[in-house]
């Protein structure tokens, strides 16, 4: 029977998420996209839709789990990411080739190339998937086989909160004794029973205080042990959906490393430099500076728009390109600096403080999840302390929805901080790809589309992260798992599972360091 309220609890959770998409989407859009570009605007409020309700999924999994709701999860969580990798891979990639095309070439000739290098991106991202799924779609969890001889044939009870029989033991007629195949045992052994070591590679159970061998005739157990690995080849659809996630993961680790660290110090930066007022004089004089620099940026976008002429571009064109885009942009940002400055003379106070009060619970949240990585994900399953899952848990105990706010914060901050990193990363490195900063009320449908294939994509990478980091408060879900047991010990993949973290926090440790020496971001050098 599934549970009245979380179904009312899924309807208007969808249904806010969707709201605020469009808000989000009418916030940021530009002008001249008000009423135009209808196609976009429903691919955005669709992804960014999607990208929410993947990281909401989990406290609702949670809840599902522990009322008995009746959701299906598992087909929930496929469905949901199988939905991801097609806009992933199809729909989002047509958008971006369809928009990021010359609009001078022709209608027709954009949806040409647009078609084009959707199907390019559909047979490279399928041709890497089916080989490797063919040679590494394979799943290698590891586990402990115990068998041992009783000293009787007589049946042998386990006494825990209920007695339940071992029933999958065989009789070995030769010998007269009774081989014990303890398959429920496979995990987590150590911490059910007392081992007590008689050689290399065999055990004796004992008596103990929680969990005791019960026979009257039975007094002990001599068990071998062997380590093992239980192979299974997993379906096509999971191998899709982990190739999304170890995409996620090398984006995650490269921008949610930076945004951990740039998010608040740039919103500490901006309260720091925020305009102050000065007088027409000096307005006058940053006013020409800035007219020095838009014409040497004109002259330079006369040298790119002739080269793009000529065919094809070379790597050195490219990145001048990307210079060329960082350095408009501050160009832009600067005018508009000044003009605060004189104009309202200074800044808007409001909107100061609110860059001080988000800088500041940036911090706490960034010093909160390093501590957490270090005294949990670090030494897991083992964990030092479990720190922001007991948080979580307790505040799930007060009231459901409490525990779903704190997972949420948690987790939504690290969506905002890759982000934050892709655009600190495009404002610094320019051998990928141009910065698509995303503004209030100036944001092109192109820069929106950008940033939703990058909020898809590493929402699911995201979502398993906080599976693991919250794994007390995720342990009986469906999600749990499909990330922990099949897509955590595929073939190969599986080493990369076992580092990423430590990826992750070196990449949080070099960005301070980094923007410690460096905090400004320059107008970029254009060697043509």
């Amino acid at each position: 029977m599934v549970n009245i309220y979380l179904i009312i609890v899924a309807v208007i959770l969808v249904l806010a998420i969707v709201a605020g998409s469009i808000y989000i989407l009418v916030y940021f859009q530009h002008p001249e996209d008000k009423n135009t570009a209808y196609f976009p605007k429903i691919i955005v409020i669709l992804s960014l839709t999607l990208a929410c309700i993947s990281i909401l999924m989990l406290p609702f999994d949670v809840a599902n789990a522990q009322t008995n709701g009746g959701f299906p999860m598992d087909i929930l969580w496929l469905v949901v990411y199988i939905v991801i990798a097609g806009m992933v891979v199809v729909v989002i990639p047509f958008a971006i080739f369809y928009y990021e095309g010359e609009e001078a070439e022709g209608e027709n000739t954009q949806v040409s190339s647009a078609v084009k290098g959707t199907i390019a991106t559909i047979i490279i991202f399928g041709l890497i998937t089916v080989i490797l799924y063919l040679f590494l779609g394979i799943a290698e969890i590891p586990v402990v086989k115990l068998t041992g001889n009783l000293y009787t044939a007589e049946p042998l009870f386990l006494n825990t909160t209920n007695t339940t029989a071992v029933t999958n033991s065989t009789v070995d007629n030769t010998t007269g004794t009774e081989e014990l195949q303890l398959a429920e045992f496979y995990y987590d052994f150590s911490e059910r029973f007392y081992f007590e070591e008689e050689d290399d590679n065999t055990t004796v159970i004992t008596h103990n205080s929680t969990y005791y061998l019960y026979n009257d005739t039975v007094k002990a157990v001599t068990l071998s042990r062997s380590s093992q690995l239980l192979k299974y080849r997993v379906s096509i659809v999971l191998y899709i959906i982990t190739m999304i996630v170890f995409g996620g993961w090398i984006l995650f680790i490269i921008f949610g490393g930076i945004g951990l660290i740039a998010f608040p110090f740039d919103m500490i930066q901006g309260f720091m430099k925020r305009p102050i007022p000065i007088n027409l004089q000096q307005y006058t004089e940053k006013k020409l500076k800035i007219g020095e620099r838009a014409n040497g940026l004109l002259d330079v976008a006369k040298t790119i728009k002739e080269r793009m002429k000529k065919g094809k571009r070379s790597r050195k064109d490219r990145q001048n390109y990307n210079r060329f885009r960082q350095a408009v942009f501050l160009l832009e940002e600067d005018y508009e600096y000044i003009k605060e400055c004189y104009q309202r003379q200074g800044s808007k106070i409001l909107l100061a403080y609110f860059q001080l009060v988000l800088g500041v619970l940036g911090i706490c949240l960034t010093l909160l999840w390093v501590l957490h990585i270090i005294l949990y994900v670090f030494t897991y399953p083992y964990p030092f302390s479990p720190f922001l899952n007991s948080m979580v848990i307790a505040m799930d105990k007060v009231f459901g929805l409490f525990g779903t706010i704190g997972y949420g914060l948690f987790s939504f901050y690290l969506l905002l901080c890759v982000i934050k990193g892709n655009f600190k990363f495009g404002m610094r490195m320019f051998f990928l790809f141009p910065i698509h900063p995303m503004r209030v009320g100036g944001t092109m449908m192109n820069a929106f589309l950008f940033n939703t294939l990058l909020i898809m994509v590493c929402a699911v990478s995201i979502t398993q992260f906080c599976t693991q980091a919250f794994a007390d408060y995720t342990s009986s879900t469906a999600i749990n798992s499909m990330f922990q047991m099949s897509v955590k010990n595929l073939m190969g993949i599986r080493y990369f599972f076992q580092a990423y973290v430590y990826c992750l926090f070196a990449m949080i440790f070099i960005t301070a360091i980094f923007l410690a020496i460096k905090p400004a971001d320059k107008p970029a050098q254009i060697v043509l």
